[in-house]
């Protein structure tokens, strides 16, 4: 089972630009963490602390992200290769930012944050990988401050569902009442409703009594 992963983080951008034989280098001297978790099982809970670096290699994850008045949750699913919060590792503020379990079946490894220092120091192609990785998710973080505001209130929605998501694409539930996504978009109760069920007649959603599902 082990060097099934192992062939799976190959294809971790982690890892890419090594050789074979550099990585199974690494495999025989790094401490690899392999685990699999079953359907619903909790990997890391919104708020625990960064520990180590996580990889989803099989599977598909889910994360859901609580606002922090809790008024409302936004849940999306990850496919593997996944690596979860690579940006909490290290800095002031290293807590999870969302709860994540297992949505199948999945395969995870886990590097400790020891194990991932000596990465960095030893291996020039992993250095530039994760450095490319914390860059790419600052750069998006940046270009969304920038974005041009929605012209109406269905540009609205999809904006503050992508500004809050991990993956610009793919199935999201938005766990929400409708008096808070008002308050949220700035609006009314009433006018979210109308625009809820516009969108719903052209397909472009599913709501129910606190859900709302879209895929984008």
């Amino acid at each position: 089972m082990e060097h099934t992963f192992s062939d799976r983080l190959l294809h971790v951008p982690l890892f890419q630009g090594f050789s074979r034989l550099d990585f199974l280098d690494i495999v025989a001297q790094t401490p690899f963490d392999f685990r699999t978790l079953n359907p619903r099982e909790v990997l890391f809970h919104q708020d625990s602390e960064c520990r180590s670096l996580c990889i989803a290699l099989g599977g598909e994850l889910q994360a859901v992200g609580e606002s922090p008045d809790h008024s409302y949750r936004l849940a999306e699913i990850l496919p593997a290769p996944w690596v979860v919060e690579p940006v909490s590792l290290f800095g002031l503020h290293n807590r999870y930012t969302r709860t994540y379990r297992a949505h199948t079946s999945l395969q995870v490894v886990m590097l400790s944050k020891q194990s991932v220092q000596q990465l960095l120091s030893t291996y020039a192609a992993f250095q530039i990988n994760f450095y490319n990785m914390l860059c790419t998710q600052g750069q998006a973080s940046e270009r969304a401050v920038w974005q041009q505001p929605p012209s109406n209130l269905e540009q609205h929605i999809l904006q503050f569902l992508l500004s809050r998501s991990l993956r610009p694409v793919g199935s999201k539930q938005l766990y929400v009442r409708m008096t808070d996504l008002a308050l949220q978009l700035g609006t009314t109760r009433l006018n979210v409703s109308h625009m809820l069920a516009r969108m719903s007649q052209a397909g472009r959603l599913t709501h129910s009594r606190g859900c709302i599902s879209i895929t984008l």
